[in-house]
């Protein structure tokens, strides 16, 4: 898994509107939180959206983009970002190349992970949280991050 201090992957995923978002388009331009989620509508998850949702304006604050990503295709979330109203992105990473690009593994083996990264303008990871049942566990500790 990546560390603090480790370069961010310049992933490439399909957003829940179909277009292309590139991590790497945001290097010089904006702080990123990306949050790694298991599945879309389930309890916890939503728990996690929901709190980026509701703190969108202090992550905004702090010139920074936040980012969903999951297995789920590119249907299911939307469904999701539309039902939540979610103000930000969510990927599609259905084949798991983001998921194994961050470093993760799977939890018992099986179970996918929830593991949020803070990355800086650099493209530098500035935090890892982990927390498998923690939603608002991961939006204090990326503010907290981002305060640093």
């Amino acid at each position: 898994m990546l560390n603090v201090g480790d370069p961010a992957p310049d992933i490439a995923l399909e957003d829940q509107h179909g277009h292309l978002f590139r991590l790497g388009d945001l290097r010089g331009k904006s702080n990123a939180v990306l949050f790694f989620y298991p599945k879309a509508n389930t309890a916890v998850c939503t728990l996690e959206a929901c709190a980026f949702r509701d703190h969108f304006e202090e992550f905004a604050a702090h010139d920074c983009v936040v980012v969903g990503i999951s297995h789920d295709e590119r249907e299911a979330q939307f469904r999701f970002a539309q039902r939540w109203r979610l103000p930000f992105t969510l990927l599609c990473d259905t084949s798991g190349k983001a998921e194994a690009a961050f470093g993760m593994t799977r939890w018992l083996g099986v179970l996918r992970n929830r593991v949020t990264f803070v990355i800086d303008k650099q493209g530098r990871v500035q935090a890892v949280i982990h927390g498998r049942f923690q939603a608002e566990h991961h939006v204090r500790e990326a503010l907290k991050a981002l305060d640093r």
